[in-house]
């Protein structure tokens, strides 16, 4: 065998072996690919608007005097503006049953920019956090709502915008980072005994 054979030979092995081991994964998914945020609220995208966190937050004073109300609840949520170039607005967020959502704060987002509404619990930031120019807050409140808000169940809220369209979010009640400790231990019932 001549030098250009071998050669030949050495270099279609390693060719077959980088094509082989490139093709493991050809065609797999991957298992972190369609994985969501582990946050508690729901998301949404519409054109160049992705909503992120999406949620009712759980009144923090006389729930049961809220819930009973119907509000007033805060939203909470961020959406951002995907689009490099053009600006847009949330121009409103529609709630069923009567409800009512007041939106305070400039609600114009900037290509590239995001509006934050509410904080979730459990976030951890400082207080004294300024907001930036990539960032603008908002308060954003619902009232009127009858009982069509629960803890357990989604309500839901339709996002509108100025160029990008409207969407719907199935927005759940967030009841908080933490559960209230239950330091009594609980005894179980005695059967009944049949005499």
């Amino acid at each position: 065998m001549g030098r250009t054979a071998k050669v030949t030979a050495i270099a279609a092995a390693g060719i077959a072996l980088a094509l082989g081991t490139t093709a493991c994964g050809a065609g797999q998914i991957s298992q972190t690919a369609s994985q969501e945020p582990a946050v508690n609220g729901n998301l949404a995208n519409v054109g160049s608007m992705q909503l992120r966190n999406v949620q009712i937050m759980y009144p923090t004073d006389k729930a049961d005097e809220v819930f009973g109300n119907g509000g007033p609840f805060e939203i909470s949520f961020v959406v951002s503006n995907v689009d490099p170039v053009l600006n847009d607005r949330l121009v409103a967020i529609d709630a069923p049953d009567g409800g009512k959502v007041t939106i305070v704060g400039d609600t114009s987002i900037a290509a590239g920019q995001a509006l934050r509404a509410g904080k979730p619990v459990g976030l951890l930031e400082p207080e004294n956090v300024q907001t930036t120019d990539a960032e603008k807050r908002l308060t954003v409140t619902l009232s009127g709502a009858g009982d069509s808000v629960a803890s357990g169940l989604t309500t839901p809220l339709k996002f509108r915008f100025e160029k990008s369209g409207e969407a719907t979010v199935d927005t759940p009640v967030d009841s908080g980072a933490t559960l209230p400790r239950q330091d009594k231990i609980r005894q179980a019932e005695a059967p009944a005994v049949e005499h």
